[in-house]
C-alpha cells in the first residue's frame, strides 16, 4: 500500500543461510501497528497499517570469494503487505532491490541492477529514524525514505581515513512502465566519519520523475492545482542534501537539510525541509526520540513535531509507541499532511501508532 517506504540503512539480523556453501542468506523484516489520525479528509481514522516504521521485506543476498580480497555479490529484495499480503513496489517480485556486482577490498564495489539513489544515505542523519515513515517529508519529494534507479550503475568506496565517496548512473531505458526515472538519473554521495561524528552530502538529479504532489499538502505546483491524488512527472528533480550527526554517550544529535527543485514545462517548485533533532538510550532496551521538522514549499509551510518510545525485546523483536503533530501555513489553502497519512481537510493533524516490528 505504501508509494514509499522507510526501509532503514543496514539490513539487520541477516537470517539464517539457505545454502551455507555458496554464502546465501535469507533476511527479511516483519512490521505491523494501529494507527490513529484526528483528521483525513474531514474525518478521524484508525486502522492497521504495515511497514511503517521498517519496510516489510524478504531477500537474499550472497557473495562469492574470488580470491586477492574480491568478490562477486548480489541482493534480491522484496517488498509485501502484511495486511493483505501483496507484493509491494507496484506488484514487482523484487521491487525493493535487484542487482548483481563486483568488489574490492581496497577500492569498493560496483554494483548494476535496480538500486536506491545517494539521497537514501541521509537517512541516517534523520533524527526520530525510529518514528518511521510519517517523520520524513509530507510527499517524500526529497527521496530520502528511499526510492530506487532502474538500470543503474553504482560506484561506492571503501573508507580512507573516514571519508567514503559513490556516484551512480541510471540509464533509464526501461521507461515505459517506469514508477522511478523515465529518463537518465544521476546521483553522489560524500561521507565522512570521525570517532563520533559522521556527516554526509548527497546530490540527486533525475529526468521525467513522478512526483506525488497531491500528498504534500500544497494547494497547487507549477501552477496547476492540486488533488490529494495528484501525482506528477517532474520534467526535472534535483535534490541536495546535507546532514550530520553526534554521537556523546547515551545521547545522539542529528540534523538534515534537503533542498529539491522541481521543473515542469519550464516552471518550477522548490521544497526546503530542515529536521532537527536526537535520541536518548535511556535503558539498555528503552529508546526515546524526538525532532521537529520545517518544511517549505514554494509558498506553503509546514511545522511538524515527532517523537517515539521504541522498547527492545531482543535484537530482533521490539514494540513502540509514535507520536506526530503537524500544523500548515502559509498559501491560501494549505493543509496539514503527514507523509503517508492522508491529506488534512484543516491545517492540523495529529497522529498516534503503536506497533510491532520483527526482524529476521
Amino acid at each position: 500500500m505504501n508509494r514509499f517506504t522507510i526501509t532503514g540503512l543496514a539490513l539487520a539480523c541477516l537470517g539464517s543461510a539457505a545454502n551455507a556453501e555458496q554464502g546465501v542468506s535469507i533476511y527479511g523484516s516483519v512490521d505491523e501497528g494501529i494507527t490513529y489520525t484526528s483528521n483525513v479528509r474531514g474525518h478521524s481514522l484508525v486502522a492497521t497499517q504495515d511497514g511503517i516504521n521498517k519496510a516489510n521485506a524478504l531477500g537474499f543476498t550472497g557473495s562469492e570469494d574470488l580470491g586477492g580480497g574480491k568478490q562477486a555479490f548480489f541482493r534480491l529484495e522484496n517488498g509485501f503487505s502484511v495486511d493483505t499480503g501483496a507484493l509491494g513496489q507496484g506488484g514487482l517480485m523484487f521491487g525493493k532491490q535487484a542487482f548483481v556486482g563486483f568488489g574490492d577490498r581496497d577500492i569498493g564495489d560496483i554494483s548494476l541492477g535496480r538500486q536506491y539513489d545517494f539521497a537514501y544515505q541521509m537517512l541516517r542523519y534523520l533524527p526520530c529514524l525510529q518514528c518511521g515513515i510519517h517523520s520524513v517529508e509530507n510527499a517524500d519529494l526529497d527521496r530520502v525514505s528511499g526510492q530506487r534507479l532502474n538500470d543503474a550503475i553504482q560506484f561506492l568506496s571503501r573508507e580512507f581515513g573516514g571519508l567514503r565517496f559513490g556516484g551512480i548512473y541510471s540509464f533509464g531505458k526501461d521507461s515505459a512502465n517506469s514508477s522511478t526515472n523515465k529518463g537518465r538519473a544521476i546521483s553522489g554521495l560524500v561521507q565522512y566519519s570521525s570517532g563520533a561524528f559522521s556527516a554526509g552530502v548527497a546530490y540527486t538529479d533525475i529526468n521525467g520523475a513522478p512526483v506525488f504532489a497531491g500528498l504534500t499538502g500544497a494547494p497547487a505546483m507549477f501552477g496547476r492545482p492540486l488533488t490529494p491524488a495528484s501525482t506528477l512527472f517532474a520534467d526535472k528533480q534535483r535534490i541536495v542534501a546535507t546532514g550530520a550527526s553526534y554521537q556523546w554517550q547515551s545521547l545522539k544529535l542529528s540534523a538534515l537539510y534537503t533542498n529539491t527543485d522541481l521543473e515542469l514545462a519550464g516552471r518550477h517548485a522548490r521544497d526546503q525541509v530542515l529536521h532537527m533533532g536526537g535520541e536518548y538510550q535511556l535503558s539498555g532496551n528503552l529508546l526515546l526520540s524526538g525532532k521537529v521538522s520545517l518544511d517549505r514549499l514554494d509558498s506553503s509551510r509546514w511545522v511538524t513535531l515527532s517523537g517515539g518510545i521504541d522498547y527492545r525485546f531482543s535484537k530482533r523483536t521490539d514494540v513502540y509507541l509514535d507520536l506526530h503533530a503537524q500544523r500548515a501555513s502559509g498559501a491560501s489553502g494549505t493543509v496539514a499532511s503527514i507523509a503517508l497519512a492522508g491529506t488534512s481537510s484543516s491545517d492540523k493533524q495529529f497522529l498516534s501508532r503503536v506497533g510491532i516490528r520483527h526482524l529476521f
